[in-house]
C-alpha cells in the first residue's frame, strides 16, 4: 500500500489501483488528522454527528461525495445501487441494513467498516463498476467475495478478468486462530491452515477471486496484519474502534 497526506489525513492506497485516477480509494487508519483516535462505524456509543465529521473530512480528502453505507452482518448479500444523485447517511437508521457488498455502476461514492474482517475494493477500469465487500470468516464461508464478483458479471454483463481486486489490512495467518475449526470452516478451507490451527484468509479469498474469474496478477493484498499493526483498529485486540475502505469514481 501507499501512504498518502493531504490537508492533514492520513490515508493509504493500493499500486495495483495507481493507474485508474477516475478512481478515488482510501484505506483510513486508525488515527484522524490531530493524531487522536477516530473511528467510522455508528456503533459503540459514539455519537452520530462525530462519525459523520470523520466520514466528511476523509471524504473530502479524496474528493468524494458522502458516501452509501451498509449495515454489515456478516452475509453475502450485496446492495445495488440505483442512479440516485447520492446516498448520504446521516444517523444509524438511514444505513442501509443486512447488506455485506455494495456495488455501483453509476459513480457513486461507498464505504465499508473494518476492525480485522476484509475490506475489499473490485473494480472493473472498462465498464468503471465497482463493489466493496465486507468479508469476515463468516462471509468468507458463504463466499460473499465471489458471490459478489458474480453479481457484478451478471447484472452489468462484465468479464471478471477485467477486476482489479484489493484487500485492506486484515487479520492476518498469524493470528487468525480458529480452535472450534471443524465445526465452523468447511473442509475446502483446512489446507489453509498451520499446525496451530491458524487460518490463511488471504489466500482463502485469492483463491475465491480467482474462482469467481479473476486474474491473479490483478489481485492485491496490503499484508498488514491488523492485531500486529496498531495503526489499524482491530476487534481481536479488544477494541471497540473501526477504519474505513473509502471508493468512488469520478467522471
Amino acid at each position: 500500500m501507499i501512504k498518502n497526506v493531504k490537508d492533514g489525513v492520513e490515508y493509504y492506497t493500493f499500486e495495483l489501483l495507481a493507474p485508474y485516477p477516475e478512481l478515488r480509494h482510501a484505506v483510513m487508519g486508525r488515527r484522524g488528522p490531530d493524531g487522536a483516535d477516530w473511528t467510522f462505524s455508528y456503533r459503540f456509543g459514539v455519537a452520530s454527528e462525530a462519525i459523520n465529521a470523520n466520514v466528511d473530512m476523509a471524504c473530502q480528502a479524496l474528493g468524494l461525495l458522502p458516501p452509501a453505507q451498509v449495515g454489515q452482518v456478516h452475509g453475502a448479500r450485496s446492495l445495488i445501487l440505483a442512479p440516485a444523485e447520492e446516498y448520504r447517511p446521516r444517523k444509524p437508521d438511514e444505513v442501509f441494513q443486512g447488506f455485506d457488498a455494495i456495488v455501483s455502476a453509476f459513480g457513486h461514492s461507498l464505504m465499508i467498516k473494518v476492525a480485522d474482517c476484509q475490506g475489499l475494493i473490485v473494480y472493473d477500469p472498462t465498464s468503471r463498476v465497482l463493489s466493496l465487500i465486507h468479508s469476515g470468516w463468516r462471509g468468507s464461508v458463504q463466499n460473499v467475495i465471489g458471490r459478489t464478483v458474480k453479481t457484478m458479471v451478471r447484472m452489468f454483463k462484465l468479464n471478471p478478468a477485467n477486476f482489479l481486486a484489493c484487500c485492506a489490512p486484515s487479520l492476518g495467518p498469524c493470528h487468525a486462530e480458529f480452535v472450534n475449526y471443524r465445526a465452523e470452516l468447511p473442509e475446502d478451507f483446512w489446507e489453509f491452515k498451520d499446525e496451530s490451527d491458524r487460518f490463511d484468509f488471504t489466500a482463502i479469498s485469492r483463491r475465491q477471486l480467482v474462482e469467481a474469474g479473476l486474474k491473479g496478477d490483478n489481485v492485491e493484498f496490503s499484508g498488514v496484519c491488523t492485531r500486529c499493526s496498531e495503526d489499524f483498529w482491530s476487534y481481536r485486540r479488544g477494541e471497540d474502534g473501526r477504519f474505513a475502505v473509502i471508493a468512488g469514481v469520478v467522471a
